[in-house]
């Protein structure tokens, strides 16, 4: 597989979970609208005076599952679109590379100096 079909990988798993989350969510919906209108037909609900619970049944039962799949989308589409590709190994430059040896000698006067700013700071506190 190539790199950028691997980039892609993450952000096709979060369209897939939107698209599943959002065909269950007009599931959950269409029930809940068969479930209201049963209870419309048998004279159990009222339409009048009800329309917060009616519309506090529809969201209780499938309205955060349209929202979680509006976030996933959206999150499937920023994730494709922020990924930075990567940089081909082949095109690193080691000839720029310069590598410096510490000795043991400039450890030690590194670690003199950090016990002679501590002996100071014991004196001014």
């Amino acid at each position: 597989m190539s790199k950028k079909v691997i980039q892609l990988i993450p952000s096709i798993i979060l369209y897939i979970c939107a698209v599943l989350l959002a065909i269950y969510a007009i599931w959950a919906y269409r029930y809940c609208a068969d479930i209201i209108s049963q209870a419309r037909a048998a004279g159990q609900l009222a339409t009048s005076g009800n329309e917060y619970d009616i519309a506090s049944f529809y969201m209780g039962n499938s309205g955060h599952y349209f929202i979680y799949a509006l976030l996933l989308a959206a999150a499937g589409f920023i994730l494709q679109k922020k990924l930075p590709a990567p940089a081909p190994i082949n095109q690193i430059p080691s000839d720029n590379l310069t590598v410096k040896k510490v000795y043991d000698e400039e450890l030690d006067d590194w670690f003199n100096q950090i016990e002679t700013t501590d002996k100071v700071k014991e004196k001014d506190g």
